[in-house]
């Protein structure tokens, strides 16, 4: 657009001076910020368990993100950006990184930071029931498969160089390797409370984050029923605007509509007539179903391809619908919001001739001869699954299968499901890599799918160890598509969604900036509240 006039010319020119003499009125933005204030956040987690655990899956990690941390973390960008170390250093094959870490870092019991905490930290992902994570470092760390198999006391390529220094010695390069270090599980923790205390010490935990464990939020009745944490004084970055947060459950709406929380998860209706901010984001969760691929009728990829064609995933999303954590269609097995995944356009449509085609393929004339199937549910997701269930059954129905619901209390107790099974599955992205939706569902060692799936496959094996040897970004993503259409032509699961959360914030809280992980990874140290109650 054009200035019509000489005094218009002149106005911007003095607009554009002021604009050199204070840049973005930065200043006056710094004397707005108020320190101090509790903030209360109701968490999307139904429940609280009473350990900080962040390898735990029922960990609420939006709560440990802020009392522990890694070497290095996630920006809102997803770049890698320094943490606990101030910097690291990669040699020239890509085999060795060397992580110099920052100096004066205390716990928040008073000791300081170590090399040996880092290793010890990293050591127990590789303890044999300490979950999933050990696939990320078994075959790539020099001595972790001897340490897991119990061959060896210490991981030989975890070493200590001396106080402050800690280094990473790789039997190959491993592209993905700060990305993992950078995921929610690599926190580093004190190895003298966590060896004495065993895992009492996440009932009180002692990290090196902007907030420290305060003591828990109990009823009436002395049940736990939240969280507070207060801020870390001795902290060595940037010291919280807050004083303190107060996680529960058992927050209401109610008090949010009453200012007396300040963060809930957007999850009723009633909330669109209050004047808070909607902050929106991809939670990186992922909803499959699984198949039981070692039990017939699911041993033949005929009927699971069968059943993926009798699915309507649209209207089973109607019913996985909430308000704070909205259902959208998935026809990927690897997240289409990864950098370099952009979905593709392979949307399957319900079609139950084809279906039934199949079926009849597969060697069964009459389809409703396939027997009863368990739909395994866990009993914390049981509100969900039994929206879904009357609704998968009519549609599997029309194939001859006959579905049965069944609760369980966790996947180890569907060892002792006798039937063959269709399990509803969710699996969250902890970094934003391919490799940690493929390795630890579908690779032949991974706990997950010896327990739930059973699913095996050479192709997918060798394209794997492929991707391990892979410097370019480029190949490396082209190897993962590769393994993803094998996982379709395979379907040991099928993609159903990919979850999209919503959070209610009260008009003064400020400072929130939307991680591009999700909301289980903001940074509440930059949170203040510009008024209180």
């Amino acid at each position: 657009m054009f200035l019509k006039s000489k005094k218009g010319f002149l106005v911007l020119i003095l607009l554009f001076s002021l604009s050199l003499l204070c840049p973005f009125n930065l200043a006056g933005e710094q004397e707005k910020i108020k320190g101090g204030g509790t903030l209360r956040v109701r968490t999307f987690n139904t429940s609280l368990t009473p350990t900080l655990d962040p390898i735990l899956p029922d960990c609420d990690i939006i709560i440990a993100d802020q009392i522990f941390e890694g070497l290095i973390r996630f920006n809102s960008s997803l770049q890698i950006i320094p943490e606990l170390a101030d910097y690291w250093v990669i040699s020239p094959d890509g085999t060795k990184y060397i992580f110099y870490l920052k100096r004066n870092i205390r716990f928040h019991h008073g000791r300081l930071l170590t090399a040996r905490d880092v290793k010890f930290s990293l050591e127990r992902l590789l303890l044999p029931g300490n979950g999933p994570f050990y696939q990320y470092f078994i075959s790539k760390v020099v001595g972790a498969k001897e340490f897991y198999e119990g061959k060896a006391p210490e991981v030989q390529g975890f070493v200590i160089h001396d106080d402050h220094v800690f280094g990473i010695n790789l039997t190959a390069p491993h592209p993905s390797l700060l990305s993992v270090l950078a995921a929610p599980f690599c926190k580093i923790y004190p190895e003298d409370l966590l060896k004495s205390q065993g895992k009492d010490f996440f009932y009180r935990p002692s990290g090196t984050g902007p907030f420290k464990f305060a003591y828990w939020l109990r009823d009436s009745r002395l049940r736990i029923m939240g969280v507070r944490l207060e801020r870390n004084e001795n902290y060595y970055g940037l010291k919280p605007h807050l004083e303190a947060i107060e996680f529960s459950a058992a927050f209401s709406i109610n008090q949010f509509l009453d200012r007396e929380i300040d963060i809930i998860p957007y999850y009723s209706p009633s909330l669109s007539r209050t004047e808070c901010q909607v902050l929106e984001s991809d939670s990186f969760r992922l909803i499959y179903l699984g198949f039981s691929c070692h039990r017939p009728p699911f041993d033949n990829p005929f009927v699971r391809k069968a059943v993926n064609l009798a699915i309507d995933k649209r209207e089973l999303a109607r019913f996985y619908f909430t308000f704070e954590s909205m259902p959208q269609i998935l026809d990927n097995i690897i997240h289409p919001r990864l950098p370099g995944f952009f979905p593709r356009q392979i949307r399957n449509e319900k079609n139950i001739n084809e279906a039934r085609t199949l079926i009849a393929k597969a060697g069964f004339l009459f389809i409703t001869n396939l027997g009863p199937v368990d739909f395994c549910v866990l009993k914390s997701d049981r509100w969900r699954g039994e929206r879904i269930y009357p609704r998968l059954k009519e549609q599997l129905a029309e194939i001859g299968l006959d579905l049965r619901l069944r609760l369980i209390n966790s996947f180890k107790s569907i060892e002792a499901t006798k039937n063959p099974y269709i399990v509803l599955f969710s699996w969250k992205i902890d970094f934003p890599d391919p490799e940690n939706i493929i390795r630890p569902l579908f690779s032949l060692n991974s706990e997950i799918n010896r327990r739930l799936f059973h699913y095996e496959s050479e192709v997918l094996e060798t394209l794997l160890a492929r991707s391990e040897k892979e410097k370019s970004w480029g190949r490396r993503n082209e190897i993962f598509r590769e393994i993803e259409a094998t996982l379709l032509e395979d379907l040991p699961v099928i993609p159903l969604f990919f979850l999209h959360q919503r959070l209610a914030v009260q008009r003064y809280v400020r400072g929130i900036k939307v991680p591009a992980l999700g909301f289980s990874v903001i940074d509440m140290s930059l949170i203040w509240k510009e008024e209180s109650k």
